[in-house]
């Protein structure tokens, strides 16, 4: 609360906003014991995170160099192939 009414001028002290709400009969917030980390936070979304990424396959009978387009699931370490093609720059 205080942070908004600063943004409009407005200077007051936390116990005076304490005090108000006290008056007025809103208790305070309750207190988040659980914070989540950035460790358990991919965790709990490995199961629908990807990342994708590029690679190259020179033919030796050919004589090209292929690019690979593809994509791992994260949870099952799955790769999916989107797509190849000789030229990366074209359509």
């Amino acid at each position: 609360m205080r942070g908004e009414l600063l943004q409009f001028g407005h200077r007051v002290g936390v116990s005076t906003i304490r005090r108000v709400l006290r008056r007025a009969g809103i208790p305070p917030t309750p207190v988040r014991r659980n914070h989540t980390t950035w460790r358990k936070f991919l965790r709990t979304q490995a199961s629908i995170l990807s990342a994708c990424g590029f690679f190259h396959v020179d033919a030796a009978v050919t004589l090209q160099r292929y690019s690979v387009f593809f994509v791992v699931e994260v949870a099952s370490r799955y790769v999916h192939i989107l797509g190849v093609t000789t030229n990366p720059d074209g359509a």
